[in-house]
């Protein structure tokens, strides 16, 4: 009878922990960019481990997925249509606009910002989505649309808008979303499936602290990359920062605007909104060190510096924006 008590005892204080996490993402999060900055030493030994990492959270945080939800999400696909179109063509034709105004034509730091809104949504999208309670079938399936599309309209997108021609490792890039996200995400549902929604119902409360642990640590340590830049700031530097900034936050207002117009109820419209606004920077920054100097770089690995912080901060507003709102 003791070890009955300690043991739930020992799950309540577990799941008290998750919960914390959870209403304080907009310190925790914050804490550890500063962390993977500040001390990048500290946090670089983690990275080789970041795509596990990632796949384990994938996995817990599609334990409520169901097949059905799938099937239906690609039966009725306008949503995922609609957000397709605003992160592989509205955003990149907004951003290369404006880029043009603020940095002049031609300059270099255009082809960054261009690059940085031409790479696919972000894998953490699953993890928000799944944080905010949206829906997880939409959210997978633009991450994955959208994934498939990117070595395609990458190249394209850089042609048209900025002249440059870029050759995409399409099956490398297809192979780390098969292990960070698909192959995860799809075990979780046939386990949620096979065992008749106990993975839903028991499994997923009892293993959430552990993505809501996991999110930070990978911030983190995704925060490193720009540790170097960050450290040799000037006035130029500081105004890509601020432009790119600001792009991150038009780009979840964008996709909040496009759910309060699009979605019929509150885990679609949280699963849009988080699509349209979160990016797979690390993406950008690879090819942007690959193909183009520093000046190009900049300003596509910054983003990793405020977009989970931001997602966390709008993840809140949502909360809030949704309380008042009809949908079911």
């Amino acid at each position: 009878m003791a070890d009955v008590r300690q043991k739930s005892l020992a799950m309540s204080a577990w799941q008290a922990l998750g919960r914390w996490i959870g209403a304080h993402l907009m310190v925790v999060v914050p804490a550890c960019v500063v962390l993977g900055v500040t001390f990048p030493q500290v946090m670089l030994p983690i990275k080789l481990y970041v795509p596990i990492l990632f796949a384990i959270m994938t996995f817990q945080n599609s334990l409520g997925n169901e097949a059905s939800a799938m099937r239906k999400t690609l039966a009725h696909p306008l949503a995922l249509a609609l957000i397709l179109l605003t992160v592989h063509v509205a955003m990149p034709l907004v951003t290369f606009c404006a880029a043009n105004l603020v940095f002049g034509v031609g300059s270099p730091t255009v082809a960054g910002v261009v690059l940085e809104y031409s790479v696919p949504i972000g894998a953490s999208t699953v993890m928000w989505v799944g944080m905010f309670a949206g829906d997880l079938a939409l959210g997978l399936s633009a991450l994955l649309v959208s994934t498939l599309l990117a070595p395609f309209s990458i190249p394209l997108t850089l042609k048209l808008l900025v002249g440059t021609t870029v050759e995409i490792d399409a099956l490398g890039m297809i192979a780390d979303m098969l292990f960070m996200i698909a192959l995860p995400a799809l075990a979780a549902t046939l386990l949620n499936e096979l065992s008749h929604g106990w993975a839903k119902q028991t499994l997923q409360p009892a293993t959430t602290p552990v993505s809501r642990i996991l999110l930070p640590v990978i911030v983190g340590t995704n925060a490193t990359g720009v540790s170097d830049y960050l450290h040799n700031l000037d006035l130029r530097l500081v105004g890509i920062i601020v432009f790119m900034l600001a792009f991150a936050i038009l780009s979840l207002v964008v996709g909040m605007l496009l759910a309060r117009t699009l979605a019929k109820t509150r885990a679609q419209y949280v699963a849009t909104a988080f699509s349209c606004g979160i990016r797979n920077v690390s993406a950008g920054a690879v090819l942007a060190a690959q193909y183009f100097g520093p000046e190009v770089m900049f300003p596509a690995v910054i983003g990793t510096l405020f977009q989970q912080f931001l997602a966390a901060l709008f993840g809140r507003v949502m909360e809030r924006t949704l309380e008042h709102s009809r949908l079911p």
